[in-house]
């Protein structure tokens, strides 16, 4: 397994956003609101700080932090959003995230939520430990059909995205310029539960799974998953991650049965 790190920088690649602005390592990602990791700044420690981070007593990460200039990365952070109308979100990692960002955060006014979970497993296992799709047919692709965005959209949208959102979301967060399968399992004609993969560096990150709420219940995500972690195999991506709200029970149930296993967790820090 890489190091936890790196799968906060495969899961940002993943998602690609509008626009992207990069300084010391940090990305500022903007997506017209679509999204909380597409319009959040990744804060991020330096890669020997980050490979070592585990290792390191506590105390030496504040002169470390203090050589990056925290106030100012978090200034110009603060700068980027409220020039487009938003209000700064950053998304903290507790394996990526400089130590002393939480606590400076906090002392600016701003709260943690959504927390939410990265987890991981091998391929191999996760083919094993779920279901093929039985009497349902798998639809494999390398963009976005409409009917397979249109299932997803049905799911999405009840969270309140707009019609611009959609558009951003087909046309930017779901055309990541890396090998992708979008997966659509079929009960006849109907479309009854989607998912993507995107493939770097021998890794399949999991991400768009949606079952409608009329198809719940029936094993769908099950087979979903399952068909993915063929085409992960298919190419050549030897493990697979994916992160889930921490009060999805039922997902992180779904995920823990196929074999994932927690590597870390990321906040998103708002003003109060």
């Amino acid at each position: 397994m890489p190091g936890r790190p790196r799968l906060d920088e495969l899961m940002a690649n993943a998602w690609p956003p509008v626009v992207v602005e990069r300084h010391d390592g940090w990305r500022l990602r903007w997506a017209d609101g679509c999204t909380r990791r597409a319009n959040s700044a990744l804060a991020t420690r330096p890669v020997d700080e980050s490979d070592h981070a585990d290792r390191r007593d506590p105390g030496d990460h504040a002169d470390h932090d203090d050589r990056r200039d925290l106030g100012g990365l978090v200034a110009r952070a603060e700068t980027f959003y409220r020039a487009r109308g938003a209000a700064p979100l950053f998304q903290v990692s507790s394996a990526s995230a400089p130590p002393a960002l939480a606590p400076y955060l906090a002392a600016r006014g701003y709260v943690a939520g959504a927390r939410t979970l990265v987890a991981a497993a091998a391929t191999a296992a996760v083919v094993d430990r779920t279901p093929p799709a039985d009497g349902w047919s798998v639809d494999l692709s390398d963009r976005p059909t409409d009917a397979w965005f249109d299932t997803w959209w049905s799911v999405e949208s009840g969270r309140g995205r707009s019609r611009r959102q959609a558009r951003v979301c087909r046309e930017v967060l779901l055309a990541p310029l890396l090998p992708s399968v979008f997966v659509a399992v079929r009960d006849r004609a109907a479309v009854i539960g989607v998912g993507q993969i995107v493939v770097e560096d021998g890794w399949a990150g999991v991400q768009c799974m949606a079952t409608p709420p009329a198809h719940r219940r029936r094993g769908v995500a099950s087979a979903v998953l399952h068909a993915a972690a063929l085409a992960a195999d298919d190419h050549r991506a030897a493990g697979m991650y994916l992160a889930v709200m921490a009060g999805n029970a039922g997902a992180r149930a779904l995920y823990r049965r196929a074999g994932f296993e927690v590597t870390h967790e990321y906040r998103y820090l708002a003003p109060r």
